[in-house]
């Protein structure tokens, strides 16, 4: 069988933006150990990393296509689907897999060639939370020309939780075949060992509004209090939203809590693993998500995660036994979640163990690429 999956690849494996691409990552990694896949990966960038890039997956044949034209939108992506059209052409697959529900599936689906979707975002519902009117506009605009077509058109639909298939009822056609999987977690997490800093909890993650940043220091200021000793470690990147992320710094100055919070950037793969090797558990208290990679993530590594009930996470957490779910913008009770968790190292231990079991049966890329390659076939049967 001959896939071509479209998306944002990571080119540079060691610097992954954001939990779309780590997941499409792991994902192709898996997939290459599949005999009888004939994998394709298309993506936009710069050309220059492809000789780099096919070296690390030599049984997986990249496409490396040149990025968007300026008001590519606007143009009703001509050019994209131009470029995609002729690499598909060479191709000859028998199915394509879009990651993601916008441009890449637009394309996709316009190309005539059995296409199965995966939706990694819920693009209305971000749009509430982007830092200006022109950002807000362009998600919204997204969230009614694109994604609602595409997922009005498609009729294999993969979807990473129930949330997104209940968010859209309205838009799905009742004749789309569903198929239920979630993202893949690479093994590296499932072997890391133990080797925590004390007192240490890990936020991981763009610095961005909507995951609810400013909460999480409000919160952790209650945990210095009484706990003098503990750390909080943000983990990601903090240029795309640099007013949030000022707001941000400025609670920590006006907490006095430089000494306690530390902002690390953008890590390389490595340099993340470390961070999940380390901490006591994961805290993301956003105000919205879809299925969070980075709960998955922690799970993965055994860490218990302090989380808000919105979009896929309460499908990921079971509150008492794998993780704390709080509610959103509750920073009382967020502090209480962050005491319990630090304070406690049996029930963090055990929360630890349960988290990571439930992982190992969902989440381990393995089990995740044996379900796509199924969905594959099934996509491929129906179509033939």
């Amino acid at each position: 069988m001959r896939v071509a999956i479209v998306g944002d690849y990571p080119l540079n494996p060691n610097r992954m933006r954001g939990g779309v691409e780590a997941a499409f990552a792991y994902l192709v990694r898996e997939l290459a150990c599949i005999q009888g896949l004939d994998l394709h990966v298309l993506t936009l960038g710069d050309p220059g990393y492809l000789r780099a890039v096919q070296a690390n997956l030599p049984s997986v044949t990249f496409h490396v296509l040149p990025p968007f034209r300026r008001l590519e939108f606007a143009r009703n992506f001509r050019s994209y689907q131009a470029m995609l059209n002729c690499e598909l052409k060479k191709i000859q697959p028998d199915l394509v897999h879009a990651q993601g529900a916008t441009d890449h599936a637009y394309v996709a689906l316009r190309s005539r060639y059995p296409t199965v979707i995966t939706v990694h975002g819920v693009q209305g519902e971000d749009s509430r939370y982007q830092p200006s009117l022109h950002q807000r506009a362009r998600k919204w605009v997204y969230s009614q020309l694109i994604e609602r077509h595409n997922l009005s058109h498609t009729r294999h639909l993969i979807a990473l939780s129930r949330y997104v298939t209940q968010y859209f009822a309205h838009v799905i056609h009742p004749d789309t075949c569903v198929y239920y999987i979630p993202n893949a977690i690479d093994d590296s997490f499932f072997k890391l060992s133990s080797a925590r800093r004390s007192k240490t909890v890990l936020y991981a993650g763009r610095l961005i509004q909507r995951k609810g940043a400013v909460d999480l220091v409000r919160a952790f200021a209650g945990v210095v209090n009484r706990m003098p000793e503990a750390q909080l470690r943000f983990a990601g990147e903090y240029t795309s939203e640099p007013q949030y992320v000022a707001q941000v710094q400025e609670q920590v100055r006006a907490a006095n809590l430089q000494a306690h919070v530390h902002f690390l950037g953008e890590l390389s793969e490595n340099q993340v693993l470390q961070e999940f090797a380390h901490c006591d558990a994961l805290v993301l208290p956003s105000h919205q998500e879809t299925t969070p990679m980075v709960i998955a993530q922690a799970m993965a590594a055994g860490k218990p995660v302090i989380a808000t009930p919105v979009g896929g996470v309460p499908e990921m957490i079971e509150d008492g036994k794998t993780g704390i779910v709080v509610p959103r913008g509750d920073v009382h009770q967020l502090t209480g979640a962050l005491f319990q968790i630090l304070g406690d190292d049996a029930r963090r231990v055990k929360m630890g163990r349960a988290a990571r079991l439930y992982a190992q049966e969902n989440y381990h890329a393995a089990a995740v690429a044996r379900k796509t390659f199924s969905a594959y076939q099934r996509v491929k049967h129906s179509d033939d």
